[in-house]
This record gives structure tokens, sequence and C-alpha cells, in this order.
């Protein structure tokens, strides 16, 4: 049974192929994560790695101790 809706975030719909979600759950599980975590720390890991390529292109860096999967 699904957890009830928080309100925190919004609700989105994705597509995923049934055996790489079922992999998914069962490595989150193992690893005592919700595939909610997962999926936002990648998110933020690929949005943050995308800056960082765009960054160093305009001569920018990552600031010490600048996480890549945390929020900005």
């Amino acid at each position: 049974m699904a957890r009830p809706a928080t309100g925190k975030t919004k609700l989105r719909n994705v597509r995923v192929p049934d055996e790489l979600w079922s992999a998914a759950m069962a490595k989150a599980k193992e690893e005592g994560r919700s595939l909610t975590d997962v999926i936002v720390s990648d998110l933020h890991r690929y949005v943050n790695r995308r800056r960082r390529e765009r960054g160093a292109l305009d001569g920018e860096s990552q600031q010490p101790g600048e996480s890549d999967n945390q929020p900005k």
C-alpha cells in the first residue's frame, strides 16, 4: 500500500520499464532507502553535474564542500 501524499512536493508520473523498476526497488530496499529518495538524489546529481560542466566552460568551479546531490 502506498503512503499518503504529504503535500510537500508535487506528485510526478514517469514511465519506467518493469524490470528496471523492480531492480531499483530491490536495491533501494537493500540499502534501507525509498525509491523516491534514490530518484531525487540522482536527479540532484544529474542537474548539478550539468551545472558544473557548463560552469567549467564559463570558468566557474564548484565551491569547497559543495555536494553533488544537494539542492542549490
